[in-house]
């Protein structure tokens, strides 16, 4: 599962808590928080490996924009077509059960708000750490590796499909990122119910970000490193974009949604 991303048999706890169609929020909360308290503890080797590897697999979401680009190129609908190859590396994570960032900033503070405190605190700095930087390591190799993978025309392709990141200014960044870490918590907090739907829900959910222009700060690193490869982004230009996206998608996945998520069975599971 993309937002919930520990070994099969964490899965299996969290569906046999949440199958029943009409599942309380408190069962989904005891889930979610449960496997949070999974990724805690997991080994950091194993957080880091996994986590390059999601960053390796969202290099394929602006490869399918950019065969998109020229299908729809002229056409009031071309970014709507472009944005039906954002969701793909999502998807891989998904079927991968990868480390991605923005769902660990959901799953990982639920526990942490049931029961706060410094050592709590610790793990959630370390989890995102790991999985922030090996994640970040993962999009540049790949987004460095495009101009040896791809031909010129390829190139330009994704070059033009996601060129679209330079438009906003850095404060339009952190705002329009908030959007997309609420809908990637959504998801989180959606997946343990939905059960054999899991892949078309990861698709509608990330088609929406990517559609919306709302941007993901590791999706986002993939294209950022294209622009910079290619010439189109500067230094200043990346960071103006990186920096305010991390902030925008960790306040509107973590902050945001999980304090709403928590707000809404705080009497339920507080004792």
């Amino acid at each position: 599962m993309i937002a919930i991303s520990t070994p099969d048999h964490d899965d299996k706890k969290a569906e046999q808590l949440v199958k029943r169609e009409d599942v309380a929020p408190k069962t989904l909360y005891a889930a979610i928080s449960e496997m949070g308290e999974e990724e805690l503890n997991r080994p950091v080797s194993a957080l880091w490996f996994f986590a390059i590897t999601a960053g390796l697999a969202m290099g394929t979401s602006p490869m399918l924009m950019g065969a998109l680009y020229h299908a729809g190129d002229g056409t009031s609908a071309s970014h709507l077509i472009t944005a039906l190859g954002y969701p793909v590396g999502f998807i891989l994570i998904a079927i991968a059960r990868l480390q991605l960032f923005t769902e660990n900033t959901l799953t990982a503070v639920l526990p942490v708000t049931r029961t706060p405190g410094m050592s709590s605190f610790k793990l959630l700095l370390r989890l995102w750490g790991v999985v922030l930087l090996g994640n970040m390591v993962g999009t540049v190799i790949v987004g460095l590796a495009y101009p040896a993978i791809l031909t010129g025309d390829a190139m330009g392709a994704v070059v033009d499909a996601v060129s679209k990141i330079g438009d906003r200014g850095p404060l339009a960044n952190l705002v329009s990122a908030i959007p997309a870490g609420f809908l990637i918590g959504l998801l989180a907090w959606s997946l343990p119910s939905v059960g054999q739907q899991r892949i078309l829900t990861v698709f509608i959910v990330t088609y929406l970000v990517g559609a919306g222009g709302f941007p993901h700060i590791i999706a986002g690193t993939v294209e950022t490193t294209v622009l910079l490869v290619s010439g189109d982004f500067g230094v200043a230009d990346g960071l103006g974009f990186i920096l305010p996206v991390l902030i925008g998608n960790t306040l509107g996945g973590a902050a945001l949604f999980a304090g709403l998520a928590y707000g809404q069975v705080r009497e339920e599971v507080e004792p």
